[in-house]
């Protein structure tokens, strides 16, 4: 739904609880989908939530708590006694309850815990017993399962029967009297056909099934391939003991796709929502990667200053205070060190564009958002900062210990190690900037933020970090150049 229209309807539910109307809230909440009406709920004040998902139906209430953000969610459950606990998650799918759980705090989850049914917490406990990432992690172990030796008319009256555990699903498995699968059948197939013809006759025995043990990427690869909208999930028996439907698999190609962009970013994959990933988390999620490519870039240092040796730059003294000349110090000191501190800023800069560019498209983030989201960044980059310029320090030294054969006195050296100190813990704040400015800017001007980030974000942070080095450069060899 637009947003405007979001912002109508969340002004139309404000209006019903301070009128008390709960007939017109009702109606609000049966002409409107329940992911719409939680994005407008989200506008509002937690207590007006907490009333709206006590007076709407318990079952339009799960549907609407599922769409929820996790800290609202958290809230809900902490304000709600154990019987309303109870009625609103017996109204929402086993799958969807875990999800759940294992985004909420211990305590919190407990309490759900606590207040679900026997039969619900065994059938939480039977998802939860499965490796995370499994295709028995993000089963569904609610849903209708045909006897081959049933009628047609016995298997529509059994899916009527059992209508509010069954999910959105077309396709009905059919097992024999051991729980094997032996094949599936359409729920048109069902309807089309004579109500005393008997399942196995009007079944389909060419299976796709996956295991419980089986990797969530193959199953989404399954879904892929063969087109279909639910699978069935077999334990290590072959007994059938789950299904997985398309909406899960959504949720799964999101993750996987939004793991993948985080690694070719150099990025630790973390599933938390950008405003929800802690300062230290980010910074634990980026700093390994920065490490090892600012390291690795210490391979083309070497391979500059070889070449610039065979080029015969080694006139290293200029006058009679023994000072090395300006040329020798900008080609043989600060040359080398240019690849060193383009990277490492360009590699932030990729790490911050990155994550915003995919919060916009999730739409964790919004333009508006932009000052909050810099904040946050300008933290993470202080204290990756830190990080790297202590692991340079002594990456530098290191190298000038072995180039200079232990004679690292000189104060062109120090000056070169202070340069790209300062250099670099100014070009990661203004990387980390351009990575928040552009995307958003992007945005902002209605074009893709991915298309138009990289390409310019790469040409700016190249350009200013190299201005920012030789800038600090300056500073500290004014002298030299002065001789």
């Amino acid at each position: 739904m637009e947003k405007n229209k979001i912002q109508e309807l969340t002004k139309n539910i404000l209006h019903c609880l301070e009128e008390n109307n709960v007939k017109k809230l009702r109606e609000i909440s049966e002409d409107n989908y329940p992911a719409d009406i939680a994005e407008a709920l989200e506008e509002l004040e937690n207590k007006y939530i907490l009333i709206a998902l006590r007076l709407f139906s318990t079952e339009i209430s799960g549907e609407i708590f599922t769409f929820l953000d996790t800290e609202i969610q958290e809230e809900v459950v902490k304000q709600f006694s154990s019987k309303q606990i109870k009625e609103l998650f017996e109204e929402i799918y086993t799958d969807d309850v875990v999800e759940i759980l294992e985004e909420m705090p211990s305590n919190i989850a407990k309490k759900i815990l606590r207040s679900a049914s026997r039969e619900s917490r065994m059938q939480i406990n039977e998802i939860l017993k499965y490796e995370e990432y499994s295709a028995g992690s993000i089963m569904n172990v609610e849903y209708t399962k045909l006897r081959m030796n049933w009628t047609v008319e016995k298997a529509i009256e059994t899916i009527k029967a059992e209508r509010d555990k069954t999910e959105e699903v077309y396709d009905f498995f059919v097992v024999d009297e051991l729980n094997n699968l032996k094949g599936f059948v359409e729920l048109k197939e069902l309807f089309f056909s004579k109500p005393e013809q008997l399942v196995k006759d009007v079944m389909d025995d060419r299976i796709i099934y996956s295991y419980t043990k089986t990797d969530q990427e193959e199953v989404t690869e399954k879904f892929k391939k063969y087109d279909i909208t639910t699978l069935p999930i077999l334990n290590s028996q072959n007994k059938l003991v789950g299904i997985i439907t398309v909406d899960d698999i959504i949720d799964v190609i999101e993750e996987e796709a939004t793991e993948d962009i985080q690694k070719m970013a150099g990025i630790s994959p973390t599933e938390d929502e950008y405003f929800k990933t802690s300062v230290w988390k980010m910074v634990r999620s980026r700093t390994l990667w920065l490490l090892i490519l600012m390291l690795s870039a210490t391979l083309t240092q070497i391979v500059i200053i070889l070449f610039m040796k065979k080029y015969n730059i080694d006139t290293k003294v200029s006058s009679a205070n023994g000072t090395w000349n300006i040329t020798y110090i900008v080609t043989m000191l600060l040359m080398p060190l240019i690849t060193v501190i383009s990277g490492t800023s360009g590699n932030a800069a990729s790490q911050t564009s990155t994550m915003v560019v995919r919060s916009l498209s999730l739409k964790e983030v919004e333009a508006k958002d932009f000052f909050k989201i810099l904040w946050k960044e300008l933290r993470v980059a202080f204290f990756v900062g830190l990080i790297l310029i202590l692991v340079n320090f002594i990456r530098m030294i290191v190298i000038y210990s072995v180039e200079y054969k232990g004679n690292i006195n000189r104060q062109e050296l120090w000056h070169t190690i202070a340069t790209i100190t300062i250099a670099m813990f100014l070009t990661l704040m203004v990387s980390k900037t351009l990575g928040v400015l552009l995307p958003i800017f992007a945005k902002k001007i209605k074009l893709d933020p991915a298309i138009m980030a990289a390409p310019l974000l790469t040409t700016l942070v190249d350009a200013l970090a190299t201005a920012i080095f030789f800038s600090v450069g300056l500073i500290f060899f004014m002298p030299q150049i002065s001789v």
